[in-house]
Order: structure tokens, then C-alpha cells, then sequence
């Protein structure tokens, strides 16, 4: 298996912790509760969906400028604007990791900050999540700037976590506006 491969298979299992995420954090703020196997709280599995996330799109970059047919330098990583391949997709995914980096820093020091200020943060990852979706959708996995293929199966699974995502988001602002 390439370096770049196995960059795109820990981009999905970054993706799916992302989708469970907005789903277990949607369970807390909406105060659904019910029992957790093993006495497991939301709270604990919204922290463990989240560090997984952060992990694995860590790894997710990390690994591309490993691999020689990836073009990538350690600089494209920070501003990739100006990548050899996909350049509208990859700045599409610095963004988002740019914003759930904000989110995920203020979650770790969310008790020695105030609480305003962290909600706010915190509400970040939903804008976080436009760039994510757009990076993830248009990006061709092998970096051959190939057309998108809708039906193969890593595409599927990547438009299921983006549906979930934004379902998730649309009923989030929903409950807003009816709590208003």
C-alpha cells in the first residue's frame, strides 16, 4: 500500500470520527440521554470522537509529504494554495484543519477560559465543516487530478459522512430557532 493510500484511508476514519462527533455533541447539547454500554457518559465519547479526529487528520497530513509521488513539501502542508495537485481541494482541507484545530485547543483548555468565549470556539466546527465537505468530496484520493467518481465506494462512504454532517448541522440551527 502507498503513503498516500493509506493518507486517504486515515482521511475517512478522520471523517467518520468527525460525523460521529456532531452526532454524540448533538445527543449533549440537546440533553437526549441514554445509557452508554460499560458506563460510558456522552461526554466522555464526544471527547474520544473528537481526539480521534484530530489524531487521525494529523496523520492524515503528516503522511502525504512522505510519499515522493505526492508532490507535497512540508510547506504545501501549511499553505497549499500553490500544491502541484488539487490545489483548491487541499486549501479547502487546511481550512478545515485550521478551524478544528481552533475548536480543539479551546475544548483542552476549556476550563481555564470562560464559558462564552469556549461555546463560541466550540461553535466553529459547524462552520469548520463547509471546507471539510468540499475537500473531502472533491479530492481525488490518489492525487491524479482525476474527475470525481460518484459511485466508487470510498466516495460513497465519504458523501454518507458529509450527510450526516450537515443533517446533523441543519437540525442543530432548527433547534435553535425553535428554542428562540
Amino acid at each position: 500500500m502507498e503513503t498516500i493510500e493509506l493518507s486517504g484511508i486515515i482521511g475517512m476514519v478522520a471523517l467518520a470520527a468527525l460525523a460521529l462527533n456532531f452526532l454524540v455533541g448533538i445527543f449533549i447539547w440537546s440533553k437526549q440521554e441514554f445509557k452508554l454500554p460499560y458506563n460510558i457518559s456522552f461526554l466522555q465519547l464526544h471527547k474520544f470522537t473528537g481526539y480521534t479526529a484530530a489524531i487521525t487528520i494529523l496523520l492524515h497530513i503528516v503522511l502525504i509529504p512522505l510519499d515522493p509521488k505526492s508532490g507535497f513539501t512540508w510547506g504545501d502542508l501549511l499553505l497549499p494554495a500553490w500544491t502541484q495537485h488539487q490545489p483548491l481541494a487541499n486549501t479547502f482541507g487546511s481550512v478545515a484543519f485550521y478551524l478544528i484545530g481552533a475548536v480543539v485547543i479551546s475544548s483542552y483548555y476549556k476550563d481555564k477560559i470562560k464559558l462564552p468565549l469556549w461555546r463560541t470556539l466550540h461553535f466553529i466546527s459547524y462552520f469548520a465543516a463547509v471546507p471539510l465537505i468540499l475537500h473531502s468530496v472533491i479530492t481525488d484520493p490518489k492525487l491524479e487530478d482525476r474527475p470525481i467518481d460518484w459511485f466508487d465506494a470510498e466516495k460513497l462512504f465519504v458523501l454518507l459522512c458529509c450527510l450526516v454532517i450537515v443533517t446533523l448541522t441543519v437540525y442543530r440551527f432548527l433547534l435553535i430557532k425553535k428554542k428562540a
